[in-house]
């Protein structure tokens, strides 16, 4: 990408604007594309640990209430287009 953006500039009188505007294209596709390899995160509430241990009894445990005990959940730029469950 370095490659093809450096011989964009070095063209010579191009506009700034567009060589701009093909480097933004260029990153959103990758990240869009880097949602459909890997839609999910590690769980914020539960660090990917799924269990989550009683505070009076610490042998006790339940599932993660936010991820239902899948370690995961769905990224956020995934949820807005729908990819993952």
């Amino acid at each position: 990408m370095a490659a093809f953006v450096m011989a964009a500039a070095a063209q010579g009188g191009g506009n700034g604007g567009q060589t701009l505007l093909i480097i933004v294209g260029l990153l959103l596709l990758g990240y869009i594309a880097s949602l459909y390899l890997h839609p999910y995160s590690r769980c914020g509430r539960c660090k990917g640990s799924p269990r989550q241990y009683g505070a009076v009894y610490t042998k006790s445990w339940r599932h993660c209430g936010r991820c239902g005990g899948s370690g995961r959940e769905t990224r956020l730029g995934a949820r807005i287009l729908g990819i993952g469950d």
